[in-house]
């Protein structure tokens, strides 16, 4: 039976603070204090108390704003399920993601076996995403596509599931551990639901995150260049060309690797300056007949010039 990880019996610390009605509140402090000051008025430098008016209009204020309060406090502790179902999706459809959420999860716990149980879960799972709880929400979101794969609403569970790891990855000069775990779960759809209506937006993810990684190549590789270390940086290239044939990087990739080995030309000793002159004119011809039209072009001719300059 379904057995969600973060169904609990009671609510925990994070989510009783984020229950709070902080605007409510809030209201009511600055409302009191305007309240307070609007009973006074200034005459010649003194504070003069003004009418009882001000403290019947603050009272009625502050008891309806109390009332508010109060009234979300009575849902929360009321025995009556299908009440506390009710104003839990009324929230959610007015969303109040995060008031509803603590209702989906008491009712979750007590529902469990139920059938009432598989329209409860989707509630709370989604509630789970809008809240930004992105972690949490793939596990749910991918484990209600599974648990219940019958219902109309699994694909689309299935997707925000990706979707959420997706918003997981990070930027690319950082670990790219969940950019891995993206594209795993954007596979997993694929394969899964290749009619799907979020077929191609998932497919457009996937592509996302492979040039994320395409790029942190690309920049492990290039970070050779840039600091002038000519021989390790062909072979990072050569290793970047070999693990992703096609990268969108390439391109400069190539031209890179070329401007690599004139350097490393133009900086040799005697005894080996023939052979990397080679080395450069065989890494143009690569270039030039793999991007004929390259907006490096004439830049690689010139550097063609140059290292048969060397020669003489």
């Amino acid at each position: 039976m379904l057995k969600p990880r973060s169904i609990q019996s009671s609510l925990n610390f994070r989510d009783k603070i984020l229950s709070i009605d902080y605007i409510l509140v809030f209201s009511i402090l600055i409302l009191g204090i305007v309240s307070m000051f609007a009973m006074y008025s200034t005459d010649g430098g003194e504070f003069k108390y003004h009418t009882n008016s001000h403290i019947l209009r603050f009272f009625v204020f502050t008891s309806i704003l109390f009332t508010s309060c109060n009234e979300y406090q009575k849902i929360l502790k009321s025995n009556d399920l299908d009440y506390k179902f009710k104003k839990a999706v009324e929230l959610f459809q007015n969303e109040e993601y995060v008031k509803a959420f603590p209702l989906f999860d008491e009712l979750l716990l007590l529902h469990r076996g139920t059938d009432k149980a598989e329209q409860i879960y989707y509630y709370y799972s989604i509630s789970e995403y809008e809240k930004g709880n992105l972690l949490s929400a793939a596990h749910h979101l991918k484990n209600f596509a599974i648990t219940y794969n019958a219902n109309i609403k699994a694909e689309e569970c299935a997707y925000l599931s990706v979707y959420c790891h997706y918003l997981l990855s990070p930027k690319y000069s950082l670990d790219q551990v969940n950019t891995y775990k993206a594209l795993d779960e954007a596979a997993i759809f694929l394969d899964k639901y290749p009619s799907s209506i979020f077929y191609n937006d998932c497919l457009a993810l996937k592509d996302k995150l492979k040039l994320k990684l395409d790029r942190k190549s690309f920049e492990n590789a290039k970070l050779y260049y840039t600091t002038q270390n000519y021989k390790s940086a062909i072979h990072a290239f050569n290793f970047t060309l070999q693990e992703n044939p096609n990268s969108s990087f390439n391109e400069e990739i190539l031209f890179l690797q070329l401007k690599s080995y004139y350097f490393l030309a133009k900086n040799s000793v005697e005894e080996k300056k023939d052979k990397r002159i080679k080395d450069t004119i065989i890494a143009f011809n690569q270039f030039k007949n793999t991007y004929p039209n390259s907006q490096y072009l004439n830049e690689s001719k010139l550097i063609l010039k140059e290292v048969k300059l060397l020669r003489k």
